[in-house]
């Protein structure tokens, strides 16, 4: 035991620490900045304009987006105070994180958990990728967890019936927020009421209740007023992402596979965790911890039946796992030993990832600088440009013409009329350039435009009207064939 307490103690120091470094030099060099975060920001970016929820087409080109406001909203009220949009978007992030672990810590602590398995937990909680994703891009995965789970921190409060009414309230608006940040963020919520009926606990289960569903509905309200009903009409055509039944059916095998693939770390915990949950959930079944894993284990599965959903949706599930370990190894002197060697191994195993991922960070390119060089050579002729990163064109100041190219894939596919205006312009070279983020000659690169990306007769167009430019690391560039400039590449810096 004494061995994993000094590795439990370690990692405490070292995670952090390498975390830091990553987060400096991610908010430098933009390492993670992919089209999905584009696309958070841009919603950023028209909201500060004034917009929220730009339409599916109109005047500022094309929306479409599955993402709830608060992140956002929040990233562009924060971006007044921190310059940049990218800025304050990373800065939100890193705070949820931060808030997240320590929201575990606290919880733990209420259960009356000792303080080392209650900071072990914390820690456990950082050295999953999925994690580390919401920690270092723009994007409201961790904002949501943290309110979800001090919603649920404050559920476990004093026994005083006044003190207790209050948080109760409380926990009603962070669970309305945790909503307002994810569609998908109701399982806190749902865990404890369930664990209150279970427990006979009616009153406190109601008055919870009624709170939190009267927080939604003003959530909704707001977005509904906000966007002129726009909102309801987007979701209505992209919320499915384009799946299937079959698809649907095979959602426990893509989650799994997203964990093997993505986030193996995660596993070191979830695996053992679902036999902790199992075997104490039978023994006390109204504790809350064991219900929420159950819950947010179904919620996750069916996550995963649509499709687009990537690893990063899995980061309550590996909250989930890592609080159901450490309290159940506590709660049971049997299994302690086992329950702390599992934590002390993943924090091993999840600190050396970290080292690696820290290293490669240093070695990758400054995608925040590729972008602005990428930018210099289009001429400024008054025409949009087309890119498939809509924070390319963020970097100029100006609204992107496309917020998000899976949901126009999408959008299109079930109404192709939809696109008509965006292949009208490539037929025309109504753009003056289309800045894409793979090689569209290559095999992967057709695949990618065909299946995932725009769609329809994209390459053909692009192939017809526009020819190679020029590239920048991984921005490739393409301009009207009458215009373009000799073929060239432009080294990163």
């Amino acid at each position: 035991m004494r061995l994993y307490f000094t590795a439990i103690l370690g990692t405490s120091i070292l995670v952090p620490a390498l975390l830091l470094g990553r987060v400096v030099l991610n908010l430098r060099k933009l390492t993670y900045m992919s089209y999905i975060e584009g696309a958070w920001l841009a919603g950023a970016f028209d909201f500060v304009h004034g917009v929220l929820y730009r339409p599916l087409f109109g005047p500022l080109g094309y929306g479409g987006t599955r993402f709830f406001p608060l992140y956002f909203v929040l990233t562009g009220t924060l971006s007044k105070i921190f310059g940049r949009l990218e800025n304050a978007g990373l800065i939100l992030s890193a705070a949820s994180v931060i808030l997240l672990t320590y929201g575990c810590f606290v919880l733990l602590r209420r259960l009356e958990v000792t303080f080392l398995f209650s900071l072990a937990a914390a820690i456990a909680v950082l050295v999953a990728a999925t994690t580390q994703e919401a920690l270092l891009q723009t994007k409201g995965d961790g904002l949501a967890a943290m309110l979800n789970l001090w919603g649920i921190t404050l559920c476990v409060s004093p026994k005083d019936d006044k003190e207790k009414r209050g948080w109760l309230y409380l926990a009603a608006v962070l669970f309305s927020l945790a909503f307002a940040a994810k569609l998908t963020t109701v399982f806190g919520f749902a865990s404890v009421i369930l664990s209150w009926a279970v427990g006979r606990r009616y009153k406190e289960a109601w008055r919870l209740g009624l709170a939190t569903c009267f927080g939604y509905v003003l959530v909704l309200s707001a977005m509904y007023l906000g966007s002129g009903g726009r909102a309801f009409e987007i979701f209505r055509v992209c919320a499915g992402g384009g799946g299937s039944l079959t698809y649907a059916l095979e959602a426990p095998l893509q989650l799994i596979g997203a964990a093997l693939q993505y986030d193996p770390v995660m596993l070191i915990f979830l695996v053992p965790a679902t036999a902790f949950a199992l075997s104490y959930f039978r023994k006390f079944p109204t504790e809350i911890l064991p219900i929420y894993f159950f819950v947010v284990l179904l919620a996750t599965t069916v996550i995963f039946g649509s499709r687009g959903t990537l690893f990063n949706h899995l980061i309550d599930l590996h909250v989930a796992a890592v609080l159901i370990l450490a309290y159940s190894a506590s709660r049971n002197s049997a299994i302690a030993e086992i329950g702390t060697g599992i934590i002390a191994v993943g924090l091993l195993v999840g600190c050396a990832n970290i080292v690696m991922s820290l290293y490669y960070d240093f070695g990758k390119p400054s995608v925040r600088a590729d972008m602005q060089r990428a930018l210099e050579n289009i001429p400024a002729d008054g025409r949009p440009v087309l890119a498939e990163n809509s924070f390319v064109t963020l970097q100029s100041g100006k609204a992107p013409y496309l917020l998000d190219p899976y949901m126009f894939r999408v959008a299109t596919d079930k109404y192709p009329a939809m696109g008509a205006e965006l292949w009208g312009k490539l037929s025309h070279q109504g753009f003056a350039a289309v800045v894409l983020q793979q090689d569209p000659g290559s095999e992967a690169g057709k695949k990618w435009y065909k299946e995932v990306h725009f769609g329809g007769e994209f390459l053909q167009d692009l192939d017809a009207n526009y020819s190679f430019g020029y590239s920048v690391g991984q921005q490739y560039v393409y301009l009207p064939k009458q215009t373009q400039p000799d073929r060239k590449q432009i080294s990163s810096p």
